[in-house]
């Protein structure tokens, strides 16, 4: 999203984006029922990687992809909220985190978000990214969770369920690279999301 401006108004700092008014990617899946074909849902995968590829290789990492953090502007996708970014690349220079908390939305973050937040790198994006494909395209989440379990256990001791057991119709090109995504160990992701985007099908087969 274009950042238009910035000031403060009597010691509070502002600042201006452009308006995006087709709301969000979760707007957009509540608005057809709860998911979006795959059909209309990957032309604003690629839109909205290509912006996250542009913040990864400027050195700044989100730690907050979302699908209320994907919006819609003349139906184009762009990432929103960089309120959580922080720059990798100085990771550990600033007093700003602490080790051991951590920040995001939890259903959609990877164990090492959770664990060391304060030192996460674009794989961990990736992850986020995935995860929100794999709710847009199926209503549920990631991960397999249990009413009567703390969430955040799950997300440290459990793997995501195989998008195919949820979606079973998906193909099977998609479905790789998405599982892929969300592998437990970073080292066994793809690294960014300019190599998520190389990964993802262009077109369908």
């Amino acid at each position: 999203v274009r950042f238009l401006d910035s000031g403060s108004d009597q010691g509070t700092f502002f600042f201006v984006m452009e308006y995006c008014d087709g709301g969000s990617l979760a707007d957009a899946a509540k608005a057809r029922g709860g998911t979006i074909p795959l059909d209309e849902l990957m032309p604003w995968a690629l839109q909205s990687l290509e912006g996250l590829a542009v913040a990864h290789k400027e050195g700044f990492v989100h730690r907050d992809i979302k699908p209320h953090n994907i919006l819609l502007h003349r139906s184009r996708a762009k990432i929103s909220d960089f309120g959580l970014a922080k720059n990798f690349q100085k990771a550990g220079l600033s007093g700003m985190s602490i080790t051991g908390n951590y920040g995001g939305t939890p259903v959609f973050m990877p164990p090492e978000q959770i664990t060391n937040f304060k030192y996460v790198k674009p794989v961990s994006d990736v992850w986020s990214f995935a995860a929100s494909l794999y709710q847009l395209l199926t209503g549920k989440f990631p991960y397999r969770f249990d009413p009567k379990r703390n969430p955040i256990d799950i997300i440290l001791n459990e793997s995501p369920v195989s998008i195919r057991e949820r979606m079973p119709g998906l193909e099977k090109k998609i479905a790789t690279v998405i599982d892929t995504a969300l592998l437990r160990n970073p080292k066994d992701r793809y690294a960014d999301a300019g190599k998520l985007l190389a990964a993802l099908p262009k077109t369908r087969s």
